[in-house]
């Protein structure tokens, strides 16, 4: 029993970690548009729009996660990956996958 138990501890921890890391990750994606957008003058750095972005970053990152899981990417590749795709974006992300729908499709 007490093995099970630390495994389950031990399976949530690293689960929690990973999850602690896909949303810094993405919000330094999302830091990344936010920070271009103060840059060009269309936001203030300390807006709700920052607080926005962490909402974003939140759910992109899941995502993101999921498709680097998917590809099998580890380590310094998954981090990328994860940074990017929450620079994309939604938005982005979606005009990614329209197109390679139609690519794939011709």
């Amino acid at each position: 029993m007490h093995d099970l138990l630390q495994g389950l501890w031990s399976a949530m921890r690293e689960t929690a970690d990973l999850l602690g890391l896909t949303v810094i990750a993405a919000y330094l994606g999302r830091l990344l548009v936010h920070v271009g957008e103060v840059q060009r003058g269309r936001r203030r750095f300390f807006s709700t729009h920052l607080l926005w972005e962490l909402v974003t970053a939140i759910a992109i990152g899941i995502v993101a996660d999921g498709i680097a899981h998917q590809l099998g990417l580890a380590g310094p590749p998954r981090t990328a990956a994860i940074v990017a795709i929450a620079y994309l974006g939604p938005r982005g992300l979606e005009e990614v996958i329209v197109r390679l729908i139609a690519v794939r499709r011709s």
